[in-house]
């Protein structure tokens, strides 16, 4: 990947790598699952040269260079490394503090970050890439900070997790360093794990926060697509199908101790530690790769550019043996659903 010099030329480039138009022939979920694999490469590529362009932009305007070792954060699909080609950011910074400072020199570093962060927000959103409609960018300070900043907000959140910050542990439980020193993180990882460990009560409002997402079949297996609006007669695959499936899987790691990001690593560990057998580790693995690859070709199905497309796939466009395998995925995500509704009591059993 060539390295470019604005975040213009960033947005060219995307565009240039990410153009759903060779897809266009693809209707089958078997064709397109192994392009997620090289969609999510590209997108680690382009969104490090956004980093450095912004580090590079603060030192052309006279700002400085970073004042201390810091790490740039993934969360959300980029923290997974399951994007689909059109992606929005959910992204953190944290920083390492020197110890004793004084007040000033704290805060010209806080200050300095608040700054880098914006850059890089801004600097995304031009290249293609919208700042999350939740706010989970490294230009809110909930999401940009020192080190020990970050531990102190985990401990608050695990102390209330009210809806929204188990939502916040969620997301802080897909995280991944994508540039800088992922060193810097790790207590931060660490301390999640201490405070998770053996805390039903927290597992349980995990839980609870993401089973309200609806799987789309009807009682006699009859998939039901969207009946008003601009998306009628289509399914929304990331809120029907792929986010339970995720959620599910992500349930059962973090109660077992298994803290990889990605679904599929997950899935690997969880067959390794006895948790699901290998038989269930295998088709849930089989059926996630399909869907990812189906996410890819939503923009297709609109040409309208708009990131809430990219959600929903056409039944009517696919093949028969992939209405066949989504429907399949539903019921298997249901299944998935109902264990998981348990999953504290046995957790805790």
């Amino acid at each position: 990947m060539r390295n470019v010099d604005s975040f213009d030329e960033l947005a060219l480039l995307r565009r240039e790598l990410l153009d759903p138009s060779p897809l266009r022939s693809l209707n089958r979920a078997g064709e397109l699952a192994p392009f997620s694999i090289v969609v999510n490469l590209i997108h680690d590529n382009l969104i490090r040269q956004g980093v450095l362009l912004a580090v590079n932009d603060l030192a052309k305007r006279g700002l400085g260079t970073p004042p201390v070792p810091f790490a740039f954060l993934q969360f959300g699909s980029g923290g997974r490394s399951e994007q689909a080609l059109i992606s929005d950011q959910d992204n953190g910074l944290v920083y390492q503090l020197p110890d004793h400072l004084c007040e000033q020199e704290t805060e010209k570093i806080h200050g300095y970050f608040h700054l880098l962060g914006a850059t890089i927000v801004a600097g995304l959103e031009v290249a293609g890439y919208p700042p999350c409609q939740g706010n989970v960018t490294c230009l809110s300070p909930k999401w940009r900070g020192s080190t020990e900043q970050w531990l102190d907000q985990i401990d608050r959140w695990v102390s209330h997790p009210i809806w929204e910050n188990a939502r916040y542990l969620l997301l802080a439980s897909d995280v991944r360093v994508l540039w800088g020193e992922s060193a810097i993180f790790t207590p931060v990882h660490d301390r999640f794990r201490q405070l998770l460990a053996g805390n039903v009560f927290l597992l349980n409002r995990l839980v609870s926060n993401t089973l309200h997402y609806r799987v789309p079949l009807g009682i006699f297996g009859r998939v039901l697509p969207e009946v008003h609006g601009r998306f009628r007669g289509a399914i929304n695959v990331k809120y029907g199908i792929y986010l339970p499936l995720v959620n599910c899987v992500r349930h059962f790691a973090l109660a077992h101790g298994i803290f990889a990001s990605s679904t599929l690593e997950r899935l690997d560990l969880l067959g390794e530690k006895g948790v699901w057998s290998k038989g269930l580790c295998d088709e849930v693995a089989a059926y996630f790769r399909q869907i990812q690859g189906l996410r890819l070709i939503a923009p297709l199905h609109w040409e309208d550019g708009q990131y809430t497309s990219n959600s929903y796939i056409k039944l009517g466009e696919l093949s028969p043996d992939t209405q066949v395998m989504v429907r399949q995925s539903m019921k298997l995500a249901i299944r998935l659903q109902k264990m998981t509704e348990k999953l504290p009591s046995v957790f805790g059993g």
